[in-house]
């Protein structure tokens, strides 16, 4: 019970239960209280007073938990409309919004963008059938200083190799790359789509 709450029962329970303890106190040990209770007659009143107190505030407390109870409201009926004779669907309202729906669908096939895969590309790690198309590839420029590349099947972490040249010194290397390798080049400069 929430000694807080309600219409003051709890602060009845708790009064009393102060007021005996303190009165049993005196009695037992046949000192003063807190409160100096002077004599035996005098605590042996405060005693009977608080077990009065606490049993007031118990049976207080016990009612008023029932009449809480009680005094619930009831929730709200729901109320729900009963369809019409008519409740067909307007034939205009339904070409309506099938139009907007057509025109929404054509909006946004216009903006969506297809990724397609470069024809040319430049340094780095690329996935074929992804990044780039299936098909051989060389180099624009001519090498000049190092240049690396390697052809591994695609994911093997660059551990499966299936072509490679690390010392190309010169020249215009090519290559053919299919779906399911990563090409890998470094220093090469840009490569174009044959």
């Amino acid at each position: 019970m929430n000694a807080l709450a309600g219409q003051g029962e709890g602060v009845l329970v708790i009064a009393g239960l102060v007021t005996l303890f303190t009165a049993l106190y005196s009695l037992v040990f046949k000192r003063r209280s807190w409160l100096g209770l002077p004599h035996h007659g005098i605590a042996t009143t405060v005693m009977v007073a608080g077990l009065a107190c606490t049993m007031l505030g118990i049976i207080a407390g016990v009612s008023s938990v029932g009449r809480s109870n009680t005094t619930q409201a009831a929730p709200a009926p729901t109320v729900t409309a009963a369809p019409t004779a008519n409740a067909q669907p307007d034939a205009d309202a339904a070409a309506k919004l099938k139009e907007r729906e057509d025109a929404v669908a054509k909006r946004e096939a216009a903006v969506t963008v297809k990724e397609t895969p470069a024809k040319t590309f430049g340094e780095g790690t690329w996935t074929v059938g992804t990044d780039l198309e299936p098909a051989t590839y060389r180099i624009t420029k001519a090498v000049v200083g190092d240049c690396s590349w390697k052809i591994t099947r695609t994911g093997s972490n660059g551990k499966d190799s299936i072509a490679y040249d690390y010392f190309v010194k010169g020249g215009f290397p090519q290559v053919a790359l299919a779906d399911g390798q990563t090409f890998n080049t470094d220093g090469c400069g840009d490569w174009a789509k044959q």
